[in-house]
């Protein structure tokens, strides 16, 4: 086990080449064996629901997903391993030929938050602007994903 954890470099770089690109959620997807999480942001779980500007629901989860799935089918996908989670996900920045920070263009598109951590964003810009503009998930209300899947671990997977 030692000689295994020695080996392993956590900044591996995984391109798409071809292989199988599976999206679980709007920050969690594989490329072939290869499992991922964006690094920096966190994006409604698959069956969470949003309310819009009319107090009506919505499938956000469904709509970020459907967001990253439409980003990641693009040509020149790859992808850059910082750490593993605890779900042993390479925690990565990723890129398209047409997109430099997929992570970013979710948080500026409203389709996820930016983390934050001792009251520092990764994406402070992005997510500023998202809500100003009232796009996405800021359009009306919504639980913030880390709380949502808190008080729905049971119902928390995609199809």
């Amino acid at each position: 086990m030692i000689a295994v954890a020695w080996r392993y470099d956590p900044r591996e770089t995984v391109s798409a080449d071809g292989a199988p690109v599976h999206v679980a959620d709007g920050d969690s997807f594989s490329i072939g064996t290869s499992k991922l999480r964006l690094v920096g942001i966190d994006a409604p779980e698959y069956g969470q629901r949003c309310l819009d500007a009319q107090n009506r629901e919505w499938r956000c989860g469904e709509a970020a997903r459907a967001a990253l799935a439409r980003r990641l089918l693009d040509p020149g996908l790859t992808c850059k391993a910082q750490t593993r989670d605890r779900y042993a996900r390479a925690l990565a920045t990723c890129s398209t030929a047409r997109t430099t920070d997929i992570a970013a263009a979710q948080v500026s598109d409203g389709m996820a938050v930016s983390h934050e951590y001792y009251g520092i964003r990764d994406y402070p810009d992005e997510e500023d602007a998202a809500r100003a503009a009232k796009r996405g998930l800021w359009q009306g209300r919504f639980d913030p994903p880390a709380e949502w899947r808190n008080g729905n671990r049971q119902i928390n997977s995609g199809p």
